[in-house]
């Protein structure tokens, strides 16, 4: 019996060890699908020789053999850039879709799940920290840090996720025409009857780069409450919200302020109104260019307390696992303006409100620097978890 017994439990451990065994070698050669992904990434990162130094020549002779870089952009000057580069390196395409940031986000996360790999960059602000917060820790896109660009970036600019090229702020502009000197000086004058029905926005909700705005508000209420201490010279009541930054945007609404559904129009009829009494918009200040373009009367009020805004920077990524690689540091670089700065490809960027956060790239116009502006600095994470409730409390009060 005792035989038998120990003939049985041998049979046991050596089947326990035998299943063991190929449970091991299962995991071994089909690894989980995390491993799989980061060991795919981790090729294709040392394949594309991403950390390295390499000349342009060198990058225009890989990328000709590659033929053509995709890239979706959340602003129309990129497919200006997209002809320059082409005129500049003949052999290899340039494709360039303009498609808005949030559409962006989507089409990009949508190709990753499906295994497509169609663009190679993408720029853009991204969506009320969307990009950075979920895109990039998930893999989705390739946080690209070239030291010949990024070295020449301005504080705090050059710590952001992506390559910060361009910068605008969402403020209050209005007609030089109507006005001599800027018609107000504290955001909170804009709650005020005299400004009853005088402010122009393309509507908030619609609006990711408008909302960014008050999301900083929010973010710092402390300084929206001392800034109307300061214009009314008497503590703060809420209304029913939660601090000074919401309070803000809550009588600022209720001023009967006038929303369109596009920022153009909302700056044109600014810029078109002869009334002595003319409204102001709040709108980014790309607007400025048409000062140059169509000599709109127009300008920007950057002393506005308690800041002018936060600023709204417009980020490169590499999509992950991207397939044009060369092609797409090429593109990269040339869209910067070439290492020194002095290059082509920045030449659809450099109108007045659109701040170039590289210190080689000269700006000749009337604004500060993007160094010198009053500016709050921009809180990716913290504007991707507010921006939810930021819209649920719009919706509430419109």
């Amino acid at each position: 019996m005792n035989t038998l017994l120990k003939y049985i439990g041998l049979i046991l451990i050596a089947s326990v060890l035998m299943l063991a065994a190929c449970s091991t070698n299962d995991e071994t050669k089909n690894g989980s699908d995390d491993e799989k992904v980061s060991a795919s990434a981790t090729s294709w990162e040392e394949a594309a020789n991403l950390a390295e130094y390499e000349t342009t020549e060198e990058l225009y002779e890989k990328a000709k053999e590659e033929g053509e870089v995709v890239v979706y952009s959340a602003t129309s000057a990129v497919e200006k850039v997209g002809l320059a580069f082409e005129e500049e390196y003949p052999d290899v395409k340039a494709v360039v879709t303009k498609v808005s940031d949030p559409d962006i986000f989507e089409k990009i996360n949508r190709e990753h799940e499906s295994g497509v790999k169609n663009a190679d960059v993408i720029f853009g602000k991204g969506t009320n920290g969307s990009w950075v917060n979920e895109m990039l820790p998930e893999g989705v896109i390739y946080d690209y840090k070239p030291e010949e660009i990024v070295s020449t970036i301005k504080e705090p600019y050059k710590d952001y996720a992506g390559i910060g090229l361009i910068s605008e702020i969402i403020t209050v502009l209005y007609n030089t025409d109507a006005y001599d000197a800027p018609p107000i000086d504290n955001w909170w004058d804009l709650t005020t009857p005299e400004w009853e029905s005088k402010v122009i926005m393309k509507d908030p909700l619609s609006a990711p780069d408008i909302q960014d705005l008050f999301i900083a508000m929010v973010n710092h209420s402390d300084e929206m409450e001392e800034a109307y201490e300061e214009k009314f010279n008497e503590e703060i009541e809420l209304d029913g919200t939660e601090n000074a930054g919401y309070e803000f945007i809550k009588r600022l609404l209720e001023n009967d302020a006038i929303l369109m559904s596009s920022m153009g129009d909302s700056v044109d009829a600014v810029a078109e109104s002869t009334d002595e009494k003319s409204p102001v918009v709040i709108s980014s200040t790309v607007k400025l260019r048409d000062v140059v373009d169509n000599d709109a009367p127009l300008d920007m009020i950057p002393e506005l307390q308690p800041k002018a805004s936060v600023p709204g920077t417009s980020k490169v990524f590499l999509v992950n696992e991207a397939e044009n690689v060369s092609a797409a540091k090429l593109f990269i670089r040339f869209m910067a303006g070439d290492e020194d700065g002095e290059g082509k490809g920045f030449e659809s960027f450099n109108n007045p409100g659109t701040f170039a956060t590289r210190s080689v790239i000269e700006q000749d116009n009337w604004l500060p620097a993007i160094d010198e502006l009053n500016v709050w600095e921009e809180d990716e994470t913290y504007n991707y978890d507010n921006a939810e409730e930021m819209r649920n409390f719009l919706l509430k009060i419109q």
